[in-house]
C-alpha cells in the first residue's frame, strides 16, 4: 500500500526511468513509489529524490511544489517586481490552468532572466500540456517528462542558492513534497 494518494504511477522503476535518473538508482520492480523515494532521502540522495518526486507528481502538485519552494525575495532587489511578475502570474495560471494563462506565463519567461529558478517554473507551466508551437499554427505537443525536469532544475537551483542552510532546506522541500503527494495541494499548504 502506497500512502502517495494523488501519484497515478504504480511503479517507482517506472518513476525512475521517466525522470532519468541515472541506471544504477533504479529500484527494483517491486518498490512502491513512495517507499522508494524515501529510501533515496535515506540514502542522502537529495538530487535524485527531486528529480525522482518532480516526475512522480502531477503536474498541478508539481507547479505548486516548485512555487512554494521558493524563498521569500528582497524587495530592495533590482529584479523584485520582475520576479514577482512571474510568480504570480504562475500562481495565477495554478488557479486557472488554461491555455490563455499559460501563454502569459510563455510571455512572460521569453523576457525573465534565464538564471531565475521563476523562469525555469515558468518554463514548466509552458511545456505542461497544450501545444508548444505558436499559436495559430499546428499544435506541437511537449516532449513528456520535460515538465519535470525543468520543476527539478529549477528547485535544485533553490537548494544550491540555499547551501549555507545545511541539510534543513532541503529536508524541508523535499517534506513538502512528500506531503503534496500524499495529499494533494490543498490541505499540504493549509497552515
Amino acid at each position: 500500500m502506497t500512502d502517495w494518494n494523488i501519484v497515478f504511477w504504480s511503479s517507482a522503476r517506472q518513476i525512475a526511468e521517466e525522470a532519468k535518473l541515472a541506471r544504477a538508482l533504479w529500484p527494483d520492480e517491486d518498490v512502491s513509489p513512495d517507499g522508494y523515494f524515501r529510501d533515496l532521502r535515506t540514502r542522502g540522495e537529495v538530487m535524485a529524490a527531486i528529480t525522482y518526486v518532480a516526475a512522480a507528481l502531477p503536474k498541478l502538485e508539481a507547479i505548486d511544489w516548485a512555487l512554494s519552494s521558493l524563498p521569500p525575495l528582497d524587495p530592495s532587489a533590482d529584479d523584485f517586481a520582475a520576479r514577482m511578475l512571474v510568480r504570480d502570474t504562475i500562481q495565477r495560471w495554478l488557479g486557472e490552468p488554461d491555455d490563455e494563462n499559460r501563454r502569459a506565463v510563455e510571455r512572460l519567461v521569453e523576457q525573465a532572466d534565464r538564471d531565475w529558478p521563476e523562469t525555469l517554473i515558468g518554463l514548466a507551466v509552458f511545456f505542461s500540456g497544450g501545444s508548444i508551437a505558436p499559436e495559430d499554427t499546428p499544435p506541437v505537443p511537449a516532449e513528456p517528462g520535460l515538465m519535470g525536469q525543468l520543476i527539478a532544475g529549477a528547485i535544485q537551483s533553490v537548494i544550491a542558492a540555499g547551501a549555507a542552510e545545511g541539510a534543513g532546506l532541503s529536508g524541508r522541500i523535499l517534506d513538502l513534497a512528500d506531503q503534496l503527494a500524499t495529499n494533494g495541494r490543498k490541505p499540504a499548504l493549509t497552515p
